[in-house]
Protein backbone atom coordinates (compact mmCIF):
# COMPACT_ATOMS: atom_id res chain seq x y z
CA UNK A 1 0.00 0.00 0.00
CA UNK A 2 1.15 3.36 -0.74
CA UNK A 3 -0.04 6.62 0.76
CA UNK A 4 0.80 10.14 -0.42
CA UNK A 5 -0.81 13.54 -0.62
CA UNK A 6 -4.17 13.40 -2.71
CA UNK A 7 -3.79 15.52 -5.87
CA UNK A 8 -6.67 17.13 -7.44
CA UNK A 9 -6.26 14.42 -10.76
CA UNK A 10 -7.54 12.02 -7.51
CA UNK A 11 -10.70 13.28 -6.73
CA UNK A 12 -13.10 11.66 -9.19
CA UNK A 13 -11.41 8.28 -8.00
CA UNK A 14 -12.25 9.41 -4.50
CA UNK A 15 -15.45 10.68 -5.20
CA UNK A 16 -16.40 7.03 -7.48
CA UNK A 17 -15.11 5.21 -3.72
CA UNK A 18 -16.98 7.95 -1.54
CA UNK A 19 -20.50 6.86 -3.38
CA UNK A 20 -19.70 3.30 -3.18
CA UNK A 21 -18.71 3.95 0.82
CA UNK A 22 -21.56 5.98 2.00
CA UNK A 23 -24.54 4.34 -0.11
CA UNK A 24 -23.93 0.81 1.83
CA UNK A 25 -25.20 0.39 5.37
CA UNK A 26 -24.63 1.80 7.70
CA UNK A 27 -24.98 5.35 6.02
CA UNK A 28 -27.32 4.07 3.43
CA UNK A 29 -27.03 7.63 2.08
CA UNK A 30 -28.10 8.49 -1.49
CA UNK A 31 -25.48 10.43 -3.34
CA UNK A 32 -24.94 11.16 -6.47
CA UNK A 33 -20.73 10.91 -8.20
CA UNK A 34 -21.33 14.82 -8.84
CA UNK A 35 -22.49 16.35 -6.07
CA UNK A 36 -19.88 13.81 -4.04
CA UNK A 37 -17.15 15.02 -6.35
CA UNK A 38 -17.97 18.85 -5.49
CA UNK A 39 -18.19 18.13 -1.79
CA UNK A 40 -14.24 17.06 -1.92
CA UNK A 41 -13.34 19.46 -4.46
CA UNK A 42 -14.43 21.82 -2.20
CA UNK A 43 -12.75 20.72 0.77
CA UNK A 44 -9.37 19.74 -1.41
CA UNK A 45 -9.59 24.03 -2.25
CA UNK A 46 -10.05 25.10 1.30
CA UNK A 47 -7.10 26.59 1.96
CA UNK A 48 -4.93 25.05 4.05
CA UNK A 49 -6.45 21.72 3.02
CA UNK A 50 -4.53 18.80 4.38
CA UNK A 51 -5.67 15.03 2.38
CA UNK A 52 -4.22 11.56 2.03
CA UNK A 53 -4.87 8.95 -0.37
CA UNK A 54 -4.26 5.05 -0.16
CA UNK A 55 -2.98 3.20 -3.37
CA UNK A 56 -2.78 -0.88 -3.56
CA UNK A 57 -1.63 -1.37 -6.97
CA UNK A 58 -2.91 1.56 -9.39
CA UNK A 59 -6.02 1.76 -7.30
CA UNK A 60 -7.12 4.29 -4.79
CA UNK A 61 -8.54 1.76 -1.72
CA UNK A 62 -8.96 4.72 0.90
CA UNK A 63 -8.46 8.33 1.66
CA UNK A 64 -8.95 10.99 4.40
CA UNK A 65 -9.63 14.71 3.81
CA UNK A 66 -10.03 17.99 6.05
CA UNK A 67 -8.63 21.29 7.03
CA UNK A 68 -6.00 23.32 9.32
CA UNK A 69 -7.84 25.97 11.42
CA UNK A 70 -6.28 28.09 13.80
CA UNK A 71 -7.77 28.41 17.21
CA UNK A 72 -6.35 30.83 20.20
CA UNK A 73 -4.78 27.35 21.79
CA UNK A 74 -2.90 26.50 18.80
CA UNK A 75 -4.06 24.73 15.02
CA UNK A 76 -6.39 22.19 15.11
CA UNK A 77 -7.37 19.73 11.97
CA UNK A 78 -11.16 19.15 11.03
CA UNK A 79 -11.37 15.75 9.61
CA UNK A 80 -14.28 15.89 7.15
CA UNK A 81 -14.25 12.55 5.23
CA UNK A 82 -12.26 9.19 6.09
CA UNK A 83 -13.25 5.88 3.76
CA UNK A 84 -11.67 2.86 3.05
CA UNK A 85 -13.26 0.41 0.10
CA UNK A 86 -15.65 -1.42 1.60
CA UNK A 87 -14.20 -4.87 0.56
CA UNK A 88 -10.77 -3.56 2.81
CA UNK A 89 -12.22 -2.89 5.81
CA UNK A 90 -11.18 -4.13 9.18
CA UNK A 91 -7.59 -4.68 7.46
CA UNK A 92 -5.66 -1.84 8.54
CA UNK A 93 -6.15 0.59 5.73
CA UNK A 94 -8.32 3.04 7.68
CA UNK A 95 -5.72 2.69 10.77
CA UNK A 96 -2.26 3.32 9.00
CA UNK A 97 -4.11 6.57 6.88
CA UNK A 98 -5.25 7.97 10.42
CA UNK A 99 -1.51 7.25 11.73
CA UNK A 100 -0.01 8.76 8.60
CA UNK A 101 -2.13 11.56 8.56
CA UNK A 102 -1.75 12.42 12.64
CA UNK A 103 2.14 12.13 11.79
CA UNK A 104 1.93 14.50 9.29
CA UNK A 105 -0.20 17.22 10.87
CA UNK A 106 1.87 16.77 13.53
CA UNK A 107 4.92 17.73 12.02
CA UNK A 108 3.51 20.70 10.65
CA UNK A 109 2.51 21.95 13.92
CA UNK A 110 -1.16 20.84 14.36
CA UNK A 111 -1.85 19.59 18.14
CA UNK A 112 -5.46 18.40 17.77
CA UNK A 113 -8.04 16.84 14.95
CA UNK A 114 -11.52 16.53 16.06
CA UNK A 115 -14.36 15.03 13.70
CA UNK A 116 -18.38 14.69 13.68
CA UNK A 117 -19.68 11.18 13.23
CA UNK A 118 -22.96 8.85 14.06
CA UNK A 119 -23.36 7.96 17.92
CA UNK A 120 -22.82 4.40 18.38
CA UNK A 121 -21.70 3.63 14.52
CA UNK A 122 -19.17 1.34 13.54
CA UNK A 123 -17.23 4.79 12.76
CA UNK A 124 -17.40 5.77 16.11
CA UNK A 125 -15.95 2.66 17.03
CA UNK A 126 -12.86 3.16 14.57
CA UNK A 127 -12.42 6.85 15.89
CA UNK A 128 -12.35 5.14 19.65
CA UNK A 129 -9.67 2.89 18.85
CA UNK A 130 -7.64 5.31 16.91
CA UNK A 131 -7.69 7.69 20.40
CA UNK A 132 -10.26 9.97 19.96
CA UNK A 133 -13.32 10.30 23.03
CA UNK A 134 -16.18 12.44 23.08
CA UNK A 135 -16.06 15.60 24.07
CA UNK A 136 -18.27 16.48 26.68
CA UNK A 137 -17.98 20.62 26.10
CA UNK A 138 -19.50 20.20 22.65
CA UNK A 139 -23.13 19.85 21.33
CA UNK A 140 -23.90 19.47 17.81
CA UNK A 141 -26.39 21.72 16.98
CA UNK A 142 -28.26 22.33 13.73
CA UNK A 143 -31.65 24.28 12.48
CA UNK A 144 -33.42 23.12 9.13
CA UNK A 145 -34.44 25.81 6.51
CA UNK A 146 -35.88 24.24 4.07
Amino acid sequence: MKLQPIEYRHLKECADLFVSVFSNPPWNENWEIESAFSRLEAFYNIPMSHSIVAFLEDQIIGFAMGYIEIWHQGKSFYLKEICVEPTKHRSGIGTKIMDVLSQNLVNIGVNKIYLLTARDSPASVFYSKCGFCNNSQIIMMSKTLL
